[in-house]
């Protein structure tokens, strides 16, 4: 006969393990013996065998429905099995037996909201509170079975209460911070999350809590100075991720780096923080570097297209726009393309010259997306390189009219008014854009040259030295100068300009104002220098031809004028202004 003297001392010494043989064997001896039962079933609950406690407290209610102790345990054994709905109705078996048991409604509104039965845990949350008012448990019950459906308006007050009434826990307070900023209430959030830390002010979650607020108002100084101090206690990956963040957008790339190191290391698996490594890398312009770290990332997840992207941009920086075009054919093969990846798939087929490319996929983004205003104006801007007039304006317009105040669309039709000598117009277009962004050169110089070809003289001066003391290196403005300072007949200025201008890029259009520089100058030889090298690449050139004719001319050197001028009459018989040099010096 089981000593159950000799069991109830162990069991009350917590002699779980000693004690379970006895019992067992006084039930071999004695199976409906329902106190060994029951002592079977609390030994192996504190041995942590679930399913072996769970089958003793099963048995007792079987034989004794009204033993609300052993529904409790039954209760707690299914609900560390995984059981819930079985530990649910356990639960409500305790309640209804016992109806101030306040731990059964405790655990039975915890499982409520795991089950995502939230009216029902609120019912027994409600009625726990009007057994019990002062415990604050079940106004955070409450609370926090609303926070879960996202209904933060009815969270707000039980959270409020349960502050209240417990107003040392810092968890509660959490919550309720919590609740504030999902109400976009980021003042009452911030005072909040103070007094938690103020509760506990070596909690990493609450220097992380206040940071966020930051975050949110977006001060991300104080931002960083809480995180930083949440990653100091806790290098926790949310806390670093966030730090990271607002080190990235102050512009602090050097910190954010070595946080997104961190994190590579910590989630060797997620590509998002290699991804944002290589962004650092790139503001911090290491570009070989993200190259190289975006290379490997594409090859072993051909599928995450972001990288390949980037990729893609950064082959494009560094003027490698095969590899570029490259990367962007794999994308296409593999994945169903966003109107965005289209268009940027088309900006760089129009790079490579590629406009037959560029248009169709800029006309298969504007079906698959018709609001994308700077689609409209680049494929306006192939249609007026194809001299597709008509189309040209029809897409610009469009495009002014998804986007009226974007810069670079009105800047852009602008140009294309110029283009097609609608410079009344055009200018109207530049002085728009030149609001939107005063400094821009491109605008400068487009606007001064437009003033040009309207006789605008002192305009146009006025806006290319606007150009050239912004970017008094850019050998287009400087070209530019150049031939409004020509037009002004300041021709000492106007080959100081010139002369630069050609040092960068020794097109035949630069040489050429250059050489008509040195003609108004008199310097008739060097003039005749740079028409010559001129000749040599463009020989049929009449207006070279003849230019060079009167350098000849000037210096006395008769014979090679008529030669220039004989060239001329062979291309163009009837070209009357050869014909009268030739007379002149015969």
């Amino acid at each position: 006969m089981a000593d159950l003297d000799r069991i109830n001392e162990l069991v009350g010494n917590k002699e779980f393990e000693e004690v379970l043989p006895l019992i067992l064997e006084g039930l071999r001896e004695s199976p409906d013996n329902m106190e060994l039962v029951k002592l079977a079933g609390l030994t192996n609950v504190n041995l942590k065998k679930w399913v072996q406690a769970r089958n003793y407290f099963e048995t007792v209610v079987k034989f004794n429905p009204e033993d609300a102790t052993s529904w409790l345990y039954l209760a707690n054994c299914n609900e560390q099995l995984g059981d819930l709905s079985s530990a649910k109705s356990a639960y409500i078996s305790v309640i209804n037996l016992r109806e101030e048991y306040m731990e059964a409604y405790k655990s039975l509104c915890i499982i409520l909201i795991k089950m995502n039965e939230i009216d029902e845990a609120v019912k027994y949350a409600q009625k726990a509170s009007v057994i019990d008012p002062e415990d604050y448990i079940f106004d955070f019950i409450i609370g926090t079975a609303y926070l879960k459906i996202k209904q933060f308006e009815k969270a707000l007050s039980p959270l409020a209460k349960a502050v209240e009434k417990s107003p040392e826990n810092v968890g509660v307070f959490n919550s309720l911070g919590t609740c504030y900023m999902a109400l976009g209430k980021t003042d009452e959030a911030l005072d909040t999350y103070e007094k938690a830390l103020k509760l506990s002010p070596d909690s990493a979650m609450a220097y992380f809590n206040i940071g966020s607020v930051y975050q949110i108002k977006q001060d991300h100084k104080k931002a960083c100075e809480y995180l930083q101090k949440a990653v100091d206690i806790d290098e926790d990956e949310t806390f670093l991720a966030s730090l990271a963040m607002s080190e990235v957008k102050l512009e602090k790339y050097e910190d954010a780096l070595k946080h997104y190191k961190q994190l590579v290391l910590l989630c060797p698996g997620k590509e998002n923080y290699k991804y944002n490594l290589v962004t650092c890398y790139e503001a911090l312009g290491d570009i070989q570097t993200a190259i190289s770290m975006l290379e490997n990332i594409v090859y072993v997840n051909p599928k995450f297209i972001l990288p390949a992207q980037k990729l893609a941009s950064l082959y494009i920086k560094t003027n490698q726009l095969n590899k570029a075009k490259e990367i962007y054919d794999n994308i296409l093969l593999k994945n169903k393309l966003t109107a965005e990846t289209m268009h940027q798939y088309a900006i760089l087929s129009s790079s490579l010259c590629d406009t037959d490319t560029a248009e169709k996929m800029l006309k298969k983004v504007i079906k698959m997306n018709p609001d994308i205003a700077k689609a409209h104006k680049d494929l306006a801007i192939i249609y007026l390189n194809k001299r597709l007039f008509d189309y040209a304006e029809d897409e610009f317009k469009t495009a002014l009219k998804l986007a009226p105040n974007d810069f670079e669309i009105i800047f852009e039709y602008g140009n294309f008014l110029y283009a097609i000598s609608r410079n009344v117009d055009a200018d109207s277009y530049y002085r728009e854009a030149l609001e939107l962004e005063p400094n821009n050169v491109l605008a400068l110089t487009f606007m001064a040259l437009n003033q040009l070809v309207l006789n605008n003289l002192e305009a146009a001066r006025e806006y290319i030295m606007k150009a050239v003391k912004n970017e008094p290196h850019h050998e287009y403005v400087q070209f530019c100068a150049g031939r409004i300072l020509y037009a002004l007949k300041e021709y000492e200025e106007a080959k100081r300009y010139l002369i630069k201008a050609v040092e960068q890029n020794p097109d035949i259009e630069t040489q050429n104002a250059l050489a008509l520089t040195y003609f108004e100058l008199g310097d008739y030889q060097q003039a005749l220098n740079i028409f010559k090298n001129i000749n040599s690449k463009c020989p049929d050139s009449i207006s070279v031809l003849m230019d060079a004719a009167r350098c000849c001319e000037k210096l006395g050197l008769t014979d090679e004028a008529l030669k220039y001028l004989y060239r001329v009459t062979d291309i163009f018989p009837d070209n009357e202004d050869a014909h009268e040099m030739i007379r002149k010096l015969s």
